[in-house]
């Protein structure tokens, strides 16, 4: 069949069941959000679906800073964050900074749309982690955050 006009059928039934429409930066997350996605016009929201590791270092675009100073939500899939594979083999100033720059997103008002409720890692744990090569997810204890960005 034709995608286009598949695509355009889709689009309209979320249209008619008058779901609030989003900004969609990046690819389209797998969990349901309840909004309906549009790349341009009108949106009461921002959702970041996927980032690279350079996007997140070089956040926020024009997009998020717009809808930020308007005061609506922006969302980011965590499910996008590819790079976060690779927290074990990474450059430990690089994954810092990614870190950091995770942290700043949040500060500014970004809302993280996790997939699954995260373990707590001690810095016991980071290490271990870290030692046998095992990716790093799940939310941090202060030290452990040290740990991993190579402070403690």
């Amino acid at each position: 069949m034709n995608d286009a006009l598949i695509d355009k059928i889709v689009d309209e039934v979320k249209r008619r069941q008058n779901l609030p429409s989003a900004l969609l930066i990046g690819r389209a997350p797998t969990q349901n959000t309840g909004f309906c996605y549009v790349t341009q016009g009108e949106y009461s929201a921002v959702v970041i679906g996927s980032m690279s590791a350079h996007d997140v270092l070089t956040f926020p675009n024009e997009a998020v800073v717009q809808a930020l100073l308007l005061g609506k939500p922006v969302y980011l899939a965590e499910e996008g964050l590819d790079y976060r594979a690779f927290s074990h083999s990474a450059n430990r100033a690089l994954w810092s900074r990614l870190l950091s720059a995770e942290r700043q997103m949040k500060q500014l008002g970004v809302q993280f749309l996790g997939t699954r409720q995260q373990k707590l890692l001690t810095a016991e744990e980071v290490r271990r982690r870290l030692r046998d090569g095992q990716p790093i997810d799940g939310r941090l204890t202060p030290l452990a955050r040290d740990v991993l960005e190579g402070k403690a």
